[in-house]
């Protein structure tokens, strides 16, 4: 079935949301809410495409609801807005998490070979994980505007875990796993 011929209530796991437009700076960039835990945002699924090279659509969201018949092969773990902590980025559950859409934006990944400390999230990922350990990585500029994104993927031998990291305010932190 294509996309034109699915209907939104057939789809259990992928779901409409809401469009933000953002002003960064005088930078216009269209947005949207990243549901929390379980269901994807329908401009979610263009991230994992990329990043895990599907076919198309039609194969992602196959995969996706096999999690209805209890087989785990996508999921996502968490999807965080953050704010500036004492101690750096804390979660902030209060409003949803948002992250540019790739198909309304101007958007340019660019390999990262190298994690600067102190730039936003960088460090954060850099800390925790290391850039060695991921299996590759992107830093994704967003019209014109520089390491908006970090994208990264780290192998765990019989599944994968995706990061997208927002580096830009309103910051945000998505995880998922991917079953291979």
């Amino acid at each position: 079935m294509s996309e034109g011929e699915r209907k939104a209530g057939e789809l259990e796991y992928v779901r409409r949301t809401k469009y933000h437009v953002e002003d960064i700076n005088g930078v216009e960039v269209t947005s949207f809410e990243v549901p929390y835990i379980r269901y994807f945002a329908e401009d979610e699924l263009v991230y994992l495409e990329a990043v895990l090279d599907f076919k198309s659509t039609d194969d992602l969201i196959k995969r996706i609801d096999e999690s209805k018949l209890g087989r785990k092969t996508i999921e996502k773990v968490f999807a965080y807005r953050l704010k500036q902590g004492d101690s750096g980025p804390e979660p902030w559950p209060v409003e949803p998490a948002l992250l540019p859409s790739l198909i309304q934006n101007n958007a340019e990944p660019n390999p990262v070979y190298e994690v600067k400390p102190d730039e936003g999230l960088n460090e954060l990922v850099s800390s925790a994980y290391g850039l060695n350990k991921f299996m590759f990585s992107y830093s994704i500029r967003i019209n014109d505007i520089n390491d908006f994104l970090f994208i990264g993927v780290l192998n765990k031998g019989f599944y994968k875990e995706v990061y997208i990291l927002r580096n830009i305010e309103p910051m945000a932190i998505v995880k998922y796993n991917i079953y291979v």
